[in-house]
């Protein structure tokens, strides 16, 4: 009951957030994408002509639109004071937990927990496969999860990818909405959850609807579902150790900026692939 509350707020904020940047004046402030020469967009934030984006795009696969070189952020005080918050409760929190947490698990035993959640999570990724068309991926899906939860016991290795060569399929609801032409609207930065948009928070809705850790919300208690996924981000920062987030802020002038940049540039990458 608790989880279906949570998801309804979720989703009745993000519907309303939505409606607000549809009538939100075109004036107000926003922040560049990146500096320099800027041809194209996906959705409503333009693309810069650099190498790592092909020239020609499929229409099927993404919509492009001469609309705008900003990135929405109509917010900016809240998001920068949630920011704030997170970057506080990353340095001063989450960072000791996870070098402790390092020092008590060997790395190997960490990969093997990376393993198993992502197995678990198959649903998620196979499903938006299917949503946008993606069948051979769909089918890849299938193929590691069979692998993996037989050879490699409950999934916590990863056969399917040492002996098969069979890469997971990074796909997400987010990512299915943006195929479809639906654009990120404005800059959101959640507490604890960290950088999003409108399109992308609808998403992260639809995936914990798809993921099988919500049904011990059901089954056990909202608290085994939080727990698990809590866990399995601490792991997983813990393999990276931090390096993603801290090369990205530590250097920057503004943070903020840079963290928004690099998500928004991020998703576009991976809407396009």
């Amino acid at each position: 009951m608790g989880r279906a509350v949570l998801l309804t707020f979720f989703f009745v904020l993000t519907i309303c957030l939505y409606n607000t940047a549809v009538w939100a004046d075109v004036g107000v402030e926003s922040s560049p994408v990146s500096e320099g020469k800027t041809d194209e967009t996906v959705g409503d934030v333009k693309v810069p002509a650099t190498d790592s984006f092909d020239e020609d795009v499929e229409s099927e696969d993404v919509d492009v639109e001469l609309e705008t070189t900003f990135v929405k952020d109509p917010i900016r005080p809240y998001n920068r004071a949630i920011f704030g918050f997170n970057d506080k409760l990353y340095y001063y929190g989450f960072k000791p937990l996870y070098k402790g947490y390092n020092a008590v698990v060997p790395e190997k035993a960490r990969i093997g927990v990376r393993n198993f959640f992502s197995n678990i999570r198959t649903p998620v990724r196979f499903f938006n496969c299917l949503f946008q068309g993606k069948f051979k991926g769909a089918g890849t899906e299938l193929l590691r999860l069979t692998i993996n939860t037989t050879i490699g016991v409950g999934g916590f290795s990863d056969p399917a990818k040492k002996f098969f060569h069979l890469e997971k399929q990074d796909e997400d609801f987010g990512q299915t909405l943006g195929k479809y032409g639906m654009g990120s609207n404005y800059f959101i930065e959640w507490p604890f959850l960290g950088p999003s948009n409108v399109r992308d928070t609808i998403g992260f809705v639809g995936d914990v609807a798809l993921d099988p850790i919500t049904l011990l919300s059901f089954f056990v208690s909202p608290f085994a579902s939080t727990g698990a996924s809590g866990y399995d981000t601490l792991n997983e920062v813990s393999i990276d150790k931090g390096e993603t987030y801290e090369n990205i802020v530590e250097p920057a002038i503004d943070p903020y900026i840079a963290l928004q940049d690099a998500y928004t540039q991020n998703r576009i990458k991976k809407i396009r692939e």
